[in-house]
Order: C-alpha cells, then sequence, then structure tokens
C-alpha cells in the first residue's frame, strides 16, 4: 500500500477516521469526502489507486455516484454494503463494483481486500512509474530505492515524497500540492513537516545534502526535483521517467 492514493466515500466521519488511519498505518496517502458530489470531484482531481465507497452517502446514493464514476473512470472500486451480492445486483448494479464487502466490514477485512485489489489490478495494467537515471533508482511497486545500487532505506512518508517529485521532475512543486499529494487530507502538517522531510530525503539521497544534486529549493515557494545533465545507458534522454 505504500504512497497508494485511496479514496474513501461515506458519510460516517467516525468510520472515515478509522480506515484512514488503518491505511495510513499501511503507508498509503488517504483521501475522504462525505457526500457524492465531492467524491466524484475527487476522483477526477486526485486520479485515485482504489476507491472505497459507502452504500449511502449524504446527498447522493451510491449507484448513481458509482455510475457517475464509472462515467470517466475504471478506477478499482470497492462497495461496502449492508446488501449482498444478489440484491446489489437486483438494484441495478448490472457492471459490479471490483469487490464488495457486507456490513459490518472490519477494518483489517477491508485493508486486506484493498491489498489484493491493487495487486491484481497492477499485474492487469502491467505498467508503474519508476525512475532510473544510474545513480538514483526508483522501483515503486517494489517500495525499493537504490544509490549507486546500494539499496537505502526511506519512511513511507519520505518515500511518497520521492515519488511524487521524481513523477513531476523540473516542474517548481509549491508547498500546498506538496502537502496535498504526500499528507492527504491530514489536518495537523504545514510547511515545516515538507522542509523536514526533504531535509531527510537529501541526507538519504545526496552526496553533500548542503549542495543537492537533485532536490533545488525554490526560496518562499516550495521545491523542484532537477535531472543530473549526463547520459547513461538505461535511456537515451538521461532521467526520462520510464514506464516498466
Amino acid at each position: 500500500m505504500i504512497g497508494r492514493k485511496i479514496l474513501l466515500i461515506d458519510n460516517n466521519a467516525e468510520f472515515l477516521q478509522l480506515i484512514g488511519e488503518i491505511f495510513g498505518d499501511a503507508g498509503a496517502l488517504v483521501f475522504w469526502a462525505m457526500d457524492g458530489m465531492e467524491g466524484i470531484g475527487k476522483v477526477l482531481s486526485l486520479r485515485p489507486d482504489l476507491i472505497v465507497l459507502g452504500i449511502l452517502v449524504a446527498g447522493q446514493d451510491s449507484l448513481h455516484v458509482y455510475k457517475k464514476i464509472r462515467q470517466f473512470s475504471n478506477t478499482p472500486l470497492i462497495m461496502i454494503s449492508h446488501l449482498d451480492g444478489k440484491q446489489l445486483a437486483l438494484q441495478g448494479w448490472k457492471t459490479g463494483p471490483n469487490n464488495f464487502l457486507v456490513k459490518p466490514a472490519t477494518p483489517q477485512n477491508l485493508l486486506v481486500h484493498a491489498k489484493a485489489i491493487l495487486r491484481q489490478h497492477n499485474q492487469n495494467s502491467g505498467s508503474v512509474i519508476n525512475y532510473d537515471d544510474g545513480r538514483l533508482k526508483i522501483e515503486v511497486l517494489k517500495h525499493r530505492v537504490q544509490i549507486k545500487n546500494k539499496r537505502i532505506k526511506l519512511t513511507p512518508v519520505e518515500f511518497r515524497l520521492l515519488v511524487y517529485l521524481t513523477s513531476n521532475a523540473e516542474e517548481v512543486l509549491t508547498y500546498e500540492k506538496i502537502l496535498a499529494h504526500v499528507w492527504g487530507d491530514k489536518q495537523d502538517v504545514n510547511n515545516s513537516n515538507v522542509h523536514v522531510y526533504i531535509s531527510h530525503l537529501r541526507s538519504k539521497i545526496e552526496d553533500d545534502p548542503k549542495k543537492p544534486l537533485y532536490i533545488q529549493s525554490i526560496h518562499g515557494v516550495g521545491y523542484i526535483f532537477e535531472k543530473p545533465n549526463v547520459r547513461t545507458p538505461y535511456d537515451k534522454v538521461f532521467g526520462k521517467l520510464v514506464l516498466s
């Protein structure tokens, strides 16, 4: 689940908090919405890796929300319902979600289902963004980072931050963007958290953290990940983000 974006749509704040903590502890980046329209909007803006949809969401019934989402997205989706599969089919779920759980579903059971669906989706899609410039190598699905062929250990937040930076290489990323994409909807984080974790990353991937090769500061704005200006045998264009 490391670095995966999970969108929870449900009108139960206590349930959202509990599930959010379970997924967050597993290394996922958690977002949530408490009504259908907000949930649809976040599917569009966030492009999550997995959607967890409650059977009733404020302002919209779940069938309507599901059909709207499927008009523009094939993102894996788990339905949490009081109904079983046959009852869902009778209500019009002709093309059902990837999986469904009958309430009460435990957070641990939901996490197991989510991991299984994401594994299956990854196998079927066969593509994921990696980075390899000959010095720094990132393998997203394996949660593996190497410097000069030597593996380094990163925390889940450090890993999400590094993947976000490399996925948007050569683009200035504001503090607001970094907070939204790395910490999600957490309310107890601010620019100081970004500074601290950038410092942690530099200490692990840079030869000289005070003179960084990769992560450059844009004073008062944010950071930019710069690709070193050399060539390697890994790609004709050095530092290119490749699909594997």
